[in-house]
């Protein structure tokens, strides 16, 4: 029982007349996955049932179709090649694959049963004619948060997406076992289809992200990356979708937009970023931050000193980070001159431990007093008090620890 190729001759609109029975299928709408194909009866061919198909049966197969002959609910025979052929109850099945692949032989061995009926009947012969076209317009959304490792922070966040999918029957014998059965009519895209494949899409959206993660593409460059989410998705998909026949030929995120949550981590992250890249930036900061705390110490009568303390700590710190780093650079290039002048390397002058501060008594080991701020004294050459003893600078009209004047 097979398929044989027929001449290209009689015209789609004259084939009643010219051949006894022809079995045509107009093209498919978009929503309209299987038809089943009916026999028309023509010439002096005036009997018969819907379901038996004459021997010697014409039946022409469009183009985006493919044909599938089954009798008594067993596959039989099929093509995916365009064209006319004859049906013919005593031949093997020819079985033309097309562009399908030689995957298909391997379907109908599963799923099919080769037999010859030797020019007798069987019970019920029945044509269907699957849509082969892409299927568009599967539109989805997520209605909760899909965490997304982003690459570029280093840090999951949580995102809403949306956009589209299109679908495709790759292995038509396939689709027909699991959803085909004997339709009598059309095989639509309805409700229930879209929710039931919407379901499977979504639940196979996440691991394909984390997949697509794993590539180092960041949420934000999610909706640019058509071929690996589309190829991720199908490979999260292939045990599902894969052995129904179906497949996911692409998958476009519209956008990709991150919870108020998630938006604050990247906003603090990207500040994080730009502070740690510009030393001038973290001196402004520094300073800001001191800024507020003179705000909340000057609010504070209870701590007052303390944050006013805490505000030349603050103004220390800006100063290092600040300022201190343009002097290194500096310090360093001098360095560099000296040791290609000297013909060697001269180390650079170290200041003493410490001195103390000539406002709070504190040791000053930086530029600025930690105890109160202060700035650190220049230093000069030895002095000491003669009434205690206590060293003090050159220029002092005082000693700082009994008050004796100094000559």
């Amino acid at each position: 029982m097979g398929l044989i190729k027929a001449a290209l001759t009689a015209a789609s609109n004259t084939l009643a007349d010219e051949w006894l029975e022809y079995i045509y299928c107009p093209r498919m709408e978009d929503d309209v996955l299987m038809r089943k194909g009916t026999p028309k009866k023509g010439g002096s061919n005036t009997k018969g049932t819907d379901n038996i198909i004459t021997n010697g049966s014409k039946i022409v197969v469009g183009e985006d179709q493919f044909l599938i002959v089954v009798s008594d609910g067993k596959i039989v025979d099929f093509t995916a090649e365009a064209g006319r052929y004859t049906f013919d109850k005593g031949t093997e099945p020819s079985m033309f694959y097309g562009g399908f692949g030689k995957g298909l032989i391997d379907t109908f061995k599963k799923f099919g049963e080769r037999f010859t009926t030797g020019g007798v009947p069987s019970h019920e012969q029945r044509v269907y004619f699957v849509n082969t076209r892409l299927i568009k317009g599967n539109k989805f959304g997520t209605t909760t948060p899909i965490p997304f490792r982003d690459s570029e922070f280093g840090m999951t966040v949580d995102i809403r997406c949306y956009g589209e999918y299109v679908m495709q029957i790759t292995d038509p014998l396939a689709f027909y076992h699991t959803y085909g059965g004997n339709i009598e009519s059309d095989y639509v895209i309805d409700d229930s289809f879209k929710d039931t494949f919407l379901a499977d899409f979504m639940q196979a959206l996440q691991p394909a992200l984390a997949k697509v993660a794993m590539q180092k593409i960041s949420y934000d460059m999610l909706p640019g990356a058509v071929t690996e989410i589309s190829a991720a998705v199908r490979e999260c998909l292939q045990d599902t979708w894969g052995s129904q026949g179906i497949n996911v030929e692409r998958v476009s995120i519209a956008s990709a937009t991150p919870t108020e949550e998630s938006a604050e981590m990247i906003k603090s992250a990207q500040g994080d970023r730009l502070y740690a890249m510009n030393p001038a930036m973290q001196g402004a900061r520094a300073n800001a931050a001191a800024s507020e705390a003179i705000k909340t110490a000057a609010g504070n009568e209870n701590g007052a000193m303390t944050g006013f303390m805490g505000v030349g700590m603050l103004n220390q710190g800006g100063a290092m980070f600040g300022a201190n780093m343009s002097q290194d650079s500096q310090m360093k290039t001098g360095l560099d001159s000296m040791n290609v002048a000297g013909g060697g390397i001269k180390e650079p002058e170290v200041k003493p431990e410490g001195v103390k501060c000539p406002n709070c008594g504190a040791t000053i080991t930086g530029n600025f007093c930690m105890e109160c701020g202060t700035k650190r004294p220049e230093e000069s050459k030895e002095k000491f008090c003669p009434e205690c003893g206590e060293k003090v600078s050159d220029d002092a009209k005082f000693c700082i620890n009994c008050g004796s004047k100094l000559q």
